[in-house]
């Protein structure tokens, strides 16, 4: 029997071999690139669309809310309002039960007004533009439970004496009188709106979140 000794072509597939290796390597480089572009991008997205969200809570906390509950809610407000930020309130009795009385009393309420998706049945929607975005955001806003506070009794509409609106936390007066006698502020009702603001030119840019309002 005869030993072959040839070792001609093994540079060909050992280069071979080392040009798979490379393109392995500059192809999973690439994916991971692309990955983190993606995420980037995503990130950007959510955070920018987050931040329009805050934006809309903000509003819908120190300015809608408390000028509904002290009947200020006037055709003029609501026009100004309109003209800025394109806002509609949806109106009729099961808005007005939803600000007034605990969930349980909701009797003119739908389904879809009821659930925790804030684009179906919506209470109240407008648009939240940027100087560098003339679409900008639009937010949908829907009130999904209300629990009365206080004293207000059982099957009854929440009591609302206190509508001065004011939060005294914030503006650092305190609850407490100069004399030292504690005064709580009223509470007359709890509140869960969920908030949805999303791009108006890709809905798929967009941001959930849930509050919790005492007013």
């Amino acid at each position: 029997m005869s030993q072959i000794d040839n070792n001609k072509g093994i540079a060909l597939v050992t280069a071979l071999l080392f040009t798979l290796i490379s393109l392995g390597i500059v192809m999973a480089l690439l994916a991971i690139v692309t990955q983190g572009t993606r995420v980037s991008g995503a990130n950007k997205a959510y955070k920018t669309a987050t931040e329009a969200g805050y934006g809309a809570v903000d509003l819908i906390a120190r300015d809608i809310m408390p000028a509904i509950f002290k009947g200020n809610f006037d055709a003029t407000y609501k026009l100004n309002l309109a003209d800025a930020i394109g806002m509609v309130i949806t109106p009729g009795t099961c808005f007005d039960q939803k600000v007034s009385s605990s969930t349980a009393l909701w009797t003119t309420c739908t389904a879809q007004a009821t659930t925790a998706v804030p684009t179906q049945s919506p209470d109240m929607t407008f648009n939240l533009k940027a100087s560098n975005d003339s679409t900008g955001y639009k937010v949908f806003a829907k009130i999904i439970d209300t629990r009365c506070g206080g004293d207000t009794a059982a099957g009854q509409p929440c009591s609302n004496s206190d509508t001065s609106g004011v939060d005294y936390l914030d503006v650092g007066g305190g609850v407490a009188s100069a004399s030292g006698t504690v005064t709580p502020q009223q509470r007359p009702a709890y509140f869960r709106i969920e908030v949805q603001s999303q791009r108006a030119t890709n809905p798929r840019e967009k941001a959930e979140m849930s509050v919790y309002y005492a007013y």
